[in-house]
């Protein structure tokens, strides 16, 4: 029994291996099924909150926030606020990751959920990386990306998670020590991963 959280740099691979090791181990996977519940906890549509996390425009939220009460965003703009304030995010978020986690056997994909539950016990913590030329065969392969736009798009991405995790976590968000161990995926198979990630946290199939 343990909690398994997988944080990954775009296209190496992180909700394959999720998908791979929830089976293996007959554990529960969390990734998008989380967002939707942020969504519906925020009272915000799922798109409202993507834009969110994608953007910084969570920082010109938060102030738009500030100035205009919550009473009046929700008269204005009805159910969906279309704004998403820093700090209900961030409590929301927390909230969800511990309740999932509680549930034990559980495999969560990003979300900086080894922020969260980087005290908890029978938690392990898990990043996963690769180098460009590889991000991109495997974009090109999965997200159906062209190949001369592979890079930009994946150079996009990861500036977000960076931006995202950094919002989130603070100082130190990609502080190697959070993590239990880093896999590049370029040299190993999904399969092999899950054997890794298996062994650190003495789990058996």
């Amino acid at each position: 029994m343990a909690v398994i959280t997988i944080t990954s740099e775009m296209a190496t691979g992180a909700r394959k291996l999720g998908r791979f090791l929830a089976r293996r181990l007959d554990y529960q996977y969390v990734d998008k099924s989380l967002f939707q519940k942020i969504a519906e906890d925020l009272n915000v549509s799922e798109r409202t909150l993507e834009s969110f996390e994608k953007s910084r425009g969570y920082k010109i939220s938060n102030a738009f926030a500030k100035v205009f009460s919550a009473s009046y965003i929700e008269r204005i703009v009805g159910y969906d606020k279309s704004v998403v304030e820093e700090e209900e995010y961030q409590k929301s978020l927390r909230n969800l990751i511990l309740e999932t986690a509680r549930e034990n056997n559980v495999v969560i994909i990003g979300r900086a959920a080894y922020f969260f539950l980087k005290d908890m016990k029978n938690c392990y913590h898990f990043s996963l990386v690769a180098p460009m030329d590889w991000k991109k065969k495997y974009a090109s392969e999965n997200y159906r990306k062209r190949q001369d736009r592979v890079q930009k798009f994946i150079e996009k991405r990861d500036r977000n998670l960076r931006w995202f995790r950094q919002s989130i976590c603070g100082a130190g968000f990609d502080d190697f020590r959070f993590f239990h161990l880093t896999l590049n995926m370029s040299r190993i198979s999904s399969e092999k991963g899950a054997d890794l990630i298996m062994s650190v946290a003495n789990l058996s199939s």
